[in-house]
This record gives C-alpha cells, sequence and structure tokens, in this order.
C-alpha cells in the first residue's frame, strides 16, 4: 500500500514519510467522493473498505519497530538517582527485510516519593544507526498503598522530540499497581497520544493500553507474563486483528544495585511483529 502511494505521489519511501502518505491519501480519496453528490451504497462500502485497509497500514507501520516500551509502576523511591539502558529488537517476518533495532539511554531523578523526572535518548537500526528522539518525563504518583489499600496509581506526562520532518508527541500515562499476596503483583495502563506540529499526519488521540502480572520467587527473581495492545486512533479502533497485540513472558532481577530485565513478546495479530526480545539493564548512582 505504501509503496502504491509513494508510486503515485513520485515520492521516494522512507519509514518516516508511511504515515503521512497514508493520511495524505485518505484526505484525497475523502475530498474527491465528497463532490459526488449522494453516494451510492456500493460507493459507500468501497469508501469504508478503503479507510478499514488505510487504517491496518497504519497500524502496521508503526508496531513493525522494535517495541521497548513497558508496564510503567506508578511508585517512586524517594531519593532515587539512576541511569537506565534499553535494548530491543523486532525480527523480520520476511526474508529481505530487515530486523528493527532500537536503544535507549535515560537518567532519572526522584525529586521526592511523589514527583519523578526522565530524560531519554533513544536510536534505532534498521539498515542504519540513527539517533531516533528525545524525550522528557515527569511522574506524578498520587495515589499510594496503604495498610488496607493495597493499590497505587500516578500520571506521568511525556513530550517527545522525533529526528527529521516527524511530528513532535504529547502523551498522558495512566499507571496502577496492585500488590497482591504471595509475591503476586498485577499492573495495567492506559495510554493517550497526541501528534503536535505542522507536520502531524492526525490530529486524533492514539490509544495503547499495557497490562502485567508477576510472582516475586523467594530466591529474589520476579516472572511474570506482559500484554501490550496498540488500539489506533480514539473513535476509530480497527479490528482486533489489524491492532498491535503483543503477548509473552518476562523475567526480572537483581545483583546489588543492578537491575535488569528479560522480556519475549509475540505479535498475536497480523498487525504485530512476530517476535520480539527486550532487555533492560539499572544501576543506581
Amino acid at each position: 500500500m505504501c509503496k502504491n502511494l509513494a508510486q503515485k505521489s513520485n515520492l521516494s519511501l522512507n519509514e518516516d514519510s508511511c504515515s503521512g502518505l497514508i493520511y495524505t491519501e485518505r484526505h484525497n480519496i475523502s475530498h474527491n467522493i465528497s463532490h459526488k453528490g449522494k453516494e451510492s451504497e456500493l460507493t459507500q462500502l468501497v469508501r469504508q473498505s478503503v479507510n478499514s485497509l488505510l487504517v491496518f497500514v497504519f497500524i502496521y507501520a508503526s508496531t513493525a519497530n522494535a517495541n521497548i516500551s513497558g508496564v510503567m509502576g506508578p511508585n517512586i523511591k524517594e531519593g532515587d538517582r539512576s541511569l537506565q539502558f534499553r535494548s530491543a529488537v523486532s525480527f523480520a517476518d520476511e526474508d529481505g527485510e530487515e530486523d528493527a533495532w532500537a536503544y535507549r539511554l535515560h537518567y532519572q531523578h526522584a525529586f521526592n516519593d511523589t514527583w519523578r523526572g526522565r530524560v531519554f535518548l533513544q536510536y534505532r537500526d534498521r539498515g542504519n544507526f540513527e539517533w531516533d528522539s528525545v524525550r522528557t518525563e515527569l511522574l506524578y504518583n498520587f495515589k499510594k498503598t496503604s495498610p488496607n489499600d493495597n493499590w497505587s496509581s500516578a500520571l506521568r506526562f511525556d513530550l517527545r522530540t522525533r529526528r527529521g520532518s516527524r511530528s513532535e508527541d504529547f502523551a498522558i500515562n495512566w499507571g496502577n499497581q496492585w500488590d497482591l499476596t504471595e509475591g503476586f503483583r498485577a499492573r495495567a495502563m492506559l495510554v493517550l497520544g497526541k501528534q503536535l506540529g505542522s507536520s502531524r499526519t492526525s490530529n486524533d488521540l492514539a490509544v495503547q493500553s499495557r497490562a502485567s502480572v508477576s510472582r516475586k520467587l523467594e530466591n529474589g527473581l520476579r516472572v511474570g507474563v506482559h500484554l501490550l495492545n496498540q488500539h489506533g486512533e480514539l473513535g476509530n479502533f480497527a479490528s482486533v486483528n489489524e491492532q498491535g497485540v503483543f503477548f509473552g513472558p518476562t523475567i526480572s532481577g537483581s545483583f546489588g544495585d543492578v537491575n535488569y530485565e528479560l522480556r519475549y513478546l509475540n505479535g498475536v495479530t497480523d498487525a504485530s511483529a512476530d517476535h520480539n526480545l527486550f532487555f533492560r539493564i539499572t544501576t543506581s548512582l
């Protein structure tokens, strides 16, 4: 689909321009149809089919990148000063395609047990190693656990500047955690993101949800599963099979002041890369 649009517009195709081409083509289709007066049922059916296909391609283009995100924990350790390195890869599903790698380094600083700031630099490699984005985050832990309440909750505000002509992004993340019995822990979060700037390709909110269930073992290791879902745009969700849905096991632990996590995610829908690996390591300063 992206290749056809590029040829039609006499443009060279790259990862950054795909969503922009889709948005432009979708706008042109709607504009042309609107000038033909009353649409027939067949025209409406064709239009709906094209729109559904475009949503599918847009979501696939976004999920084809390495999935370096996780399920946010809301709690803040007062006095936390730490560095974290992350690496992730989504293996190519077809011969001739490049594996998608992502690398991220961030520093986080807890101002107290309620507010924490974070800044990170991210690189990507899909045949070419290059700078991808810079993001700042502010976490507000407004709900803490108590002896009679095992639920904690936080809001995180993200602002990202990306390489090249891609739009800036702003996102609000709502993260929740439940500390259960026998070492079990559940987390769930909702992400609402919006593109900013003149180069944005959409004015709608993008919606994601993430969840995890894990258990800390007697040897200190924590094992569990993660579920990540990229639903699409608010009010225009794709069908389940056209959404980016990832599910898989995770294991984490520590060596002194160094924490680590390993994760495998399987893409369970047509719009998701089949095999995705993730690694992170965090050290206190």
